[in-house]
């Protein structure tokens, strides 16, 4: 055993340079922070530890062992108070209940081109004096969406609508997506709906708004050049991160065939424009004898590529994926500029770091985890084979070249894969097997090589008019990634889903990740035992045997044959889909309204009330006050969303009211074969969280 841990003191000085991710990774342990209550005192308390620490690490910085000891202790203070400064800077009032008709004025912050109609941001919202206003404040910005047939407003134009604003919508189960915590760190305070057309008060010189002008009028010449509406709207999303026109049928088929990342700006979209523009800079100074004999070429490119990678930031409208990436190209130029190496685990940190700084919130979205999680696989997959792959491109016939290139677009596809597939399923319960592989391996390549760098030829042509036949060769390439979206999507096999899982689990295999993706050596395959243990765990989730919408109306239950039957109705149209996207594909159904029950349907039904058996237990669905007498004498659980008087209902273990629903949101009930029933609802999984709203939860 001695021999076991000297060894291992050994390697861990030798590879001391690597573990340099501990600081991101501790940075993170910090970002909990924001997880927090409430932010004013924990503010606070993380500034006077942070100090602390600081006074601390100053009295002993000349002690090695001390300043280890202590800055782990420093960065964890370091992004609590950056997770608590972050929350503090971004909070804003939030609607609490639905408004009556509101006439709305402000100004256009975004808009985004919808299949049927538009959707845009007003902030600055100043709303009509003579109505009454559900609460005082009202929201500064809110999202409001429009069905009619007229031109979306202009970014920067002052506009005033009728309109019904809404409060944030909460997950639709105890797990799920959180908008309200995504609108809190945007700004929104409410989304709603028109009731009017949108008319422009005042237009201004939008010089201010460049770049938003610029986004309109690419995506003005995209939609007139390519005639397909869906390959119009993919081609915007692929160039300039606007793709909410695409049709849900097309969508579908790139979600399901794992497609869906090449229309969020993010590494892969940054990566290629500062690519094509360093290796073009580069090779057009290096064919100028005098500046390639007299200055540094390949610094001068790199320098210009961040100038580049800035410009498309701001093109694409500061979208959070493409801020992480942009900052990690600039990393990556700027150590070309220092002579260091640009593609190290060091540099990866750098940016993690930077980014959890910033943005602190970014690091529990699935995008945060998965774009570098990929970046961390890749760059420790490529460090262990460079060898072996230096040997192969040694050989300099041209088939061994175009063999190469294939070998390492399936390699670095199947790397990636496996990087975020824990990500992909923690997040949205899938991940694409054999249609994400097969897809992925042909419609990044054509991404690569056309679409983006031909597009963005087309975009510079604009303006003198000869951007037609680029965009009508980006809309081919575009054209052949919807058929082969359209082709795989529904293949068998084509993805792995599961219920959601744990967090701790998540936690698992990203330790054991680090561990594999840092060491090097035969010790790093250690760090596939939490990996595997993670792995095996998460089929063995129970999945909620019971699900209930947060209005009370909603309602599912797991069938014989393991499907989700929910109730019949029109009630809580968005929970309803979102509740079936999350099933995965494993089948759904509505259950029977009359009191015959189908078959792997254990649900029977009358006029008032709706009978649920599993695993020994009764639960009574109560749809009318009526059947609260003798369900309640029978029932061991009695769910309804009327309000019930719990003195009322005395019998069942468990009596879920709508007043329980309006104050601990949607729940999902586990009943296991002993007689146990275990409750999970949103309120539980969230806590009191400054964006849940001071009347909820």
């Amino acid at each position: 055993m001695s021999a076991l841990i000297a060894r291992f003191q050994t390697e861990l000085l030798r590879q001391r340079d690597r573990w340099v991710l501990w600081i991101p990774a501790a940075l993170g342990l910090g970002v909990g922070g924001y997880f927090s209550l409430r932010v004013e005192p924990l503010l606070w308390t993380g500034l006077a530890a942070l100090g602390f620490l600081v006074v601390i690490l100053s009295t002993f910085y000349k002690n090695k062992a001390a300043v280890l000891l202590w800055l782990p202790f420093l960065l964890i203070a370091l992004g609590f108070t950056a997770a608590q400064w972050r929350t503090r800077s971004v909070d804003a009032p939030v609607l609490e209940h639905k408004s009556r008709t509101l006439l709305l004025r402000g100004r256009v912050a975004a808009v985004d081109d919808l299949p049927k109609g538009f959707r845009f941001v007003l902030d600055h919202v100043q709303y009509e004096a003579d109505k009454y206003l559900p609460q005082d404040p009202m929201p500064s910005a809110v999202r409001v969406t429009s069905k009619m047939k007229t031109p979306p407003p202009v970014v920067g134009d002052l506009v005033q609508v009728k309109a019904v604003l809404l409060p944030l919508s909460p997950p639709v189960e105890p797990g799920a997506y959180d908008f309200q915590r995504k609108a809190f760190f945007e700004g929104l305070g409410a989304t709603g709906y028109a009731l009017s057309r949108v008319e422009t008060i005042i237009h201004p010189d939008n010089s201010s708004f460049f770049f938003a002008s610029l986004r309109h009028y690419i995506r003005e010449h995209i939609e007139a050049r390519i005639a397909d509406k869906d390959a119009a709207a993919v081609t915007a999303g692929i160039l300039i991160g606007e793709s909410k026109a695409i049709s849900d049928g097309a969508w579908d088929n790139i979600r399901l065939a794992g497609l869906a990342h090449l229309l969020s700006i993010a590494g892969l979209h940054t990566g290629v424009v500062t690519g094509w523009l360093f290796f073009l800079v580069r090779w057009l100074l290096a064919a100028i004898p005098y500046i390639a004999l007299r200055y540094p070429v390949k610094k001068i490119s790199a320098g210009v590529s961040i100038i580049g990678a800035v410009f498309y930031l701001y093109l694409v409208n500061f979208f959070l994926p493409a801020e992480r990436a942009v900052i990690m190209v600039c990393v990556v130029m700027a150590a070309i500029i220092m002579d260091r190496d640009p593609f190290s685990l060091r540099l990866l940190a750098f940016a993690a770091t930077l980014i959890l700084l910033l943005r602190p919130e970014s690091l529990v979205g699935g995008s945060f985890q998965m774009s570098f999680a990929a970046v961390a696989v890749l760059i420790s997959f490529y460090e262990g084979t460079r060898e072996w792959w230096e040997r192969l491109y040694q050989d300099k016939r041209w088939f061994m070249k175009i063999s190469l290139f294939i070998l390492a677009s399936m390699a670095t596809t199947g790397a990636a894969t496996l990087g975020t597939a824990p990500y992909s399923l923690f997040h949205f319960l899938r991940v694409p097997i054999i249609s994400g592989f097969i897809a992925n391996l042909i419609a990044v390549p054509i991404v690569v090589v056309v679409t983006l760098p031909v597009g963005i030829v087309s975009c510079f042509l604009m303006p003198f008019g000869l951007d037609a036949v680029p965009l009508e060769i980006v809309g081919w390439s575009v054209t052949a990634i919807l058929k082969v979206a359209e082709t795989v999507a529904h293949w068998p096999y084509a993805a792995y889903h599961t219920n959601s899982w744990p967090l701790s689990l998540l936690l698992l295999i990203t330790a054991g990740g680090l561990w594999t993706c840092i060491w090097r050596g035969h010790i790093r395959w250690l760090g596939l035992l939490p990996i595997v243990a993670g792995a095996v765990m998460i089929p063995l989730t129970p999945r909620a045997d019971i699900l209930v919408a947060e209005s009370g109306n909603l309602f599912a239950v797991r069938g014989l044959n393991d499907s989700l039957l929910l109730s019949p109705g029109r009630a809580d149209s968005f929970t309803r889909q979102s509740w079936i996207e999350r099933e995965g594909g494993r089948g759904y159904d509505e259950w029977p309204e009359d009191s015959v029950p189908q078959t792997g349907a254990p649900v029977s039904c009358d006029a008032d009330a709706c009978l649920y058996g599993s695993g020994g237990h009764l639960v009574s669905f109560v749809k009318n006050y009526t059947a609260l007498a003798q369900d309640c004498g029978s029932a061991d659980i009695v769910i309804s969303g009327l309000y019930i008087d719990p003195d009322s209902c005395r019998g069942p273990r468990l009596l879920l009211d709508k007043s329980v629903f309006r104050y601990q949101g949607a729940h999902a009930l586990y009943l296991g074969k002993d007689g146990a029933i275990t409750v999970r609802t949103v309120a539980a999984e969230r806590g009191d969280r400054p964006w849940t709203g001071p009347s909820r939860f």
